[in-house]
């Protein structure tokens, strides 16, 4: 029993180890932002002595956050519904319908995933430019759209082919025209794969930071990644400010994970990326 006991000794000790090297970057971010700047450099491993809720209020005023905020929602939001409503009926299509050039589309899909996003930003600058579609966070979503669109549509793909096929013919027969069986039969049964390229596309566009900084220049229309990049100078950086305004950016993540992570591992196991 005692040499059982032995043997688990180092796992455990690993797995210990391993939680609190990830744990330790949240308490400093934490720790950080509820000190004064004199003790945040005097004493940076300590416990707040006393705690402050100026960080928050500062940070949420000067960076316009409550803008910020409701401009990652524009963006998320927008990216999101257009993904599902444009990529699903391509996802089906490519899973269902072997039309010709289908594995041409696939193949390109796949390529287009392996793809820096710095690569197209110049030439697509300059179409946006002329378009007069810089600044706009209706030109944003249009980008966000078509950088994820391969990556989602190959996402459901992988769960369309499983969706059998005679639910389609089934509602044909019944007089449903080919728009009607998938977007009333199809697409429902399909719900734990779309749930989890939703959530994934969410996460995605809440955190980009390249495409908004290079495309937004209006602050007013900046969402919370660059709002939070304002609070680093060329010399010295607000870190009080910047690690409560990145905490305050990173809750709503968290909380929808924390609400939808049942439907997101299901959807995993049914496009059969699960492990």
């Amino acid at each position: 029993m005692l040499s059982k006991i032995l043997t688990k000794v180092p796992g455990r000790i690993f797995l210990i180890v391993l939680v609190a090297f990830t744990l330790f970057p949240i308490y400093m971010a934490i720790s950080a932002s509820f000190k004064p700047l004199a003790q945040l450099f005097s004493d940076p491993l300590a416990l707040p002595n006393p705690a402050t809720i100026k960080n928050y209020i500062t940070a949420w005023v000067q960076g316009n956050m409550g803008q910020a905020f409701m401009n990652s929602v524009i963006l998320s939001v927008g990216t999101t519904v257009g993904i599902v409503v444009t990529g699903a009926p391509a996802a089906y299509a490519l899973g269902k319908m072997k039309f010709p050039g289908w594995p041409f589309i696939v193949a390109y899909f796949f390529f287009n995933n392996t793809i820096p996003t710095h690569v197209f930003l110049p030439p697509l600058y300059q179409i946006f430019s002329r378009l007069g579609f810089v600044n706009s966070l209706a030109g944003m979503v249009i980008i966000y759209i078509a950088r994820w669109s391969p990556f989602a549509i190959l996402l459901m793909r992988s769960y369309f082919m499983k969706v059998p096929q005679e639910l389609f013919e089934a509602a044909k027969v019944d007089g449903a025209s080919r728009w009607q069986a998938f977007w009333q039969v199809v697409f429902p049964v399909a719900k734990p794969g779309i749930v989890t390229v939703a959530l994934i596309v969410t996460m995605y566009s809440w955190k980009q930071f390249l495409l908004p900084l290079t495309f937004l220049n209006d602050k007013a229309k900046q969402p919370l990644t660059v709002a939070l990049a304002n609070f680093q100078g060329q010399w010295t950086a607000q870190w009080g400010k910047m690690m409560s305004s990145s905490l305050l950016a990173a809750v709503p993540m968290v909380l929808l994970f924390a609400f939808m992570h049942r439907r997101f591992i299901e959807g995993l196991a049914g496009t059969g990326l699960k492990g």
